[in-house]
């Protein structure tokens, strides 16, 4: 009675919870799968985000990324680099030379300015002394003869070489725009980050549409989880007014099968209330009343039982139905029946898409949601990453290219400078050399001054000794005053002269190194530079494409093992069966089990308290009869055969404590 009494309240406890325990798993289950899809949809498109976003920041850092990988694989390949710095040398080296020559020159022109002007001076000279000379007569005119005045005239010429056009070209580089070339050469060189950049920018913009395009897509197709989402909702408000409209019957329900329940422990109650007074009488008052006890509880027995057997089968059916319609469906391993019911019109309508056998067992393995809810057939993860079927985004990256077929490090105008170089440093300085350092007069002017002197001191004619004299002080002073210095300003010429050739010949080596450096960088870049710049392209879009693989296999990665674990899902699923199958359904088993046991007993104690009552009955009346035997012994004692004589039977012992319980 006991166990009936807690089962009974047990079961009350359970189906008064069952309304919330349901409502409470329907919430969660619906909680549950809108964080998932929200989770899916936004791990999904920001990856792509991400992706796209470095995808984006490259695009506008390909000055970097693709430019100067091309420059410097050119630089490594061709040495145009090198060259271009080798020019920068050759300038500063042409620049010197022609400071050079334009020294030389000046000098050469001052010379040439000094030796007319000293050329009309020794016109004078001679002259006057031709006059002198021809002034002498008598004994003088023998020594007269002794000097020669014909071949008094300067011999320095320095009209060739002041007019040498090698040396002029060799001047005119400072003037000419030889730097302006090569600081356009450098430029080409240098500009072919920015030419990339500026070639680039329309395919570099189809891009950046083409990958927001796609983002869009993948958004778009990621919302169809959000409309599973949608169904489910639906399918879970369904379920909630189901639930809404049993429960007041259910409660009803639960209502009346608890009042059966206390009027059937309040039944056996008084049925062992009569059993144990019955017991009670039998200790202290006549056995009259303990028969008539027995009997009402026999009597009490027989209908309580068949109210006993009744609830027990009620009890029973409905434990066996919750058994086979409820928790045989809920611990089946294949979960068939569930699927079925979620198939038919009232719910899903559809064939699921995934068994509910391989569901809940990877939710109860606590795998991701996206493997176990089968959602690849709401968005096809494989088809969607699959980048490289994007034909827009495939045909616009192709048409990225690096072309350098126009890129010309060694133009014609720059080619002509070089050989005019080439052509000024080829001078004959020797021959220079040699005409400069030339005597200066055809004849030693002091050598001629001193023999003069000597002449006119021996001459007797003091009149055209003084004239003489006076032309060797002219002389003299054109020595000292003009031969001499420019001595010194030939010496220095000659030296300039010799300086110069140190610095040609090296200039002249470093112009043909940089013909042939040049012409084979640009033959070079003509032939092979489109080809270093469709290696670092396909680098840069392997780039670029390494950022959506990587999209790619961490979106098939998490999905598959990381993100959403469905183990919720199990934990509900678990919970409904502990409710209906543990609580329920076991503390009704438990309630029919122990109504069972009643009636059993009930069984044994209706004959038994029958038999009891039928006891006491012939015991009472052996009392009655034994009350009369004092009236009969006043009569006068007669003789009684030994033989024929009877005794009084023994009264009957009291019934024992265990059948008075029974």
């Amino acid at each position: 009675m006991i166990t009936m009494i807690v089962c009974n309240e047990a079961v009350s406890t359970s189906v008064e919870k069952l309304p919330v325990v349901v409502e409470a798993a329907l919430q969660d289950l619906n909680d549950y799968h809108t964080s998932t899809t929200i989770q899916l949809r936004k791990y999904l498109s920001r990856s792509l985000d991400v992706a796209s976003e470095a995808i984006l920041a490259d695009l506008d850092n390909i000055e970097e990324l693709l430019g100067k990988p091309v420059q410097v694989e050119l630089a490594s390949e061709s040495g145009v680099d090198v060259a271009l710095d080798t020019l920068v040398d050759l300038v500063n080296a042409s620049h010197e030379v022609s400071n050079s020559v334009g020294s030389l020159l000046n000098d050469g022109e001052n010379i040439r300015n000094v030796g007319k002007q000293l050329s009309r001076e020794m016109d004078n000279l001679r002259r006057n002394l031709e006059s002198g000379l021809n002034a002498c007569t008598g004994q003088d005119r023998s020594l007269c003869n002794l000097i020669d005045s014909s071949g008094l005239r300067v011999t320095l010429r320095m009209d060739q070489f002041i007019s040498d056009d090698r040396l002029s070209r060799l001047v005119d580089f400072k003037q000419q725009n030889f730097t302006e070339t090569i600081r356009q050469a450098r430029g080409e060189y240098l500009y072919i980050p920015q030419h990339v950049t500026r070639s680039s920018l329309e395919v570099r913009n189809q891009i950046r549409r083409e990958v927001n395009k796609m983002r869009a897509r993948i958004f778009d197709e990621s919302r169809n989880i959000e409309a599973s989402n949608s169904e489910l909702i639906k399918q879970i408000d369904f379920a909630r007014s189901l639930m809404d409209y049993a429960t007041p019957h259910i409660s009803f329900f639960e209502h009346v099968r608890w009042l059966i329940g206390i009027g059937t422990v309040l039944c056996i109650l008084l049925i062992w209330l009569l059993l144990f007074g019955a017991i009670s009488c039998r200790c202290g008052t006549c056995d009259d009343k303990v028969r008539r006890t027995l009997l009402c509880g026999a009597f009490m027995t027989c209908f309580i039982s068949v109210v006993l057997w009744t609830v027990f089968i009620m009890a029973l059916a409905l434990s066996s139905h919750t058994e086979m319609l409820i928790c045989r469906p809920l611990h089946d391993p294949n979960y068939s029946t569930i699927e079925a019911i979620l198939e038919t019109r009232m719910f899903l309508g559809k064939k699921l898409s995934v068994h509910l056998r391989d569901m809940f067992e990877k939710c109860r393995l606590n795998e991701p949601a996206y493997p176990a809810f089968g959602l690849g057939n709401a968005i096809k993860l494989e088809q969607l990453t699959s980048y490289w079927t994007w034909s827009n985004f495939n045909r616009i990256v192709l048409k990225l290219k690096v072309e350098l077929k126009n890129l010309k490090i060694f133009t014609p105008y720059l080619q002509k400078q070089l050989h005019n170089v080439l052509y000024a440093c080829g001078l004959n300085l020797t021959e220079h050399r040699v005409m400069i350092q030339g005597r200066i007069l055809s004849k030693d002017l002091e050598a001629l001054s001193d023999q003069l002197d000597k002449v006119t001191r021996q001459m007797t004619d003091r009149m055209t000794a003084r004239s003489l004299e006076t032309v060797v002080e002219i002389m003299q002073d054109l020595n000292v005053k003009r031969i001499k210095p420019l001595m010194k300003l030939q010496d220095m010429l000659l030296y300039k002269l010799a300086a110069l050739e140190l610095q040609v010949q090296p200039l002249q080596r470093q112009v043909n190194q940089s013909l042939s450096h040049l012409k084979t960088i640009q033959y070079y870049i003509d032939n092979q530079g489109d080809k270093i710049a469709q290696l670092k392209t396909k680098v840069y879009v392997d780039r670029l494409s390494n950022y959506l693989d990587q999209w790619r296999s961490h979106i098939l990665s998490e999905m598959g093992s990381g993100v959403t674990k469905c183990r919720p899902l199990w934990d509900v699923l678990e919970g409904i069966k502990i409710l209906l199958c543990n609580h329920f359904l076991g503390n009704l088993s438990g309630y029919w089990f122990a109504t069972f046991l009643c009636c059993v007993i009930l069984i044994i104690c209706t004959p038994t308290a029958h038999i009891l009552s039928l006891v006491y009955k012939k015991s009472s009346n052996i009392a009655k009869d034994a009350s009369l035997l004092p009236v009969r012994s006043e009569n006068p004692p007669s003789e009684v055969n030994e033989g024929e004589s009877w005794h009084t039977p023994e009264p009957p012992p009291p019934p024992s404590q265990e059948e008075g319980w029974q």
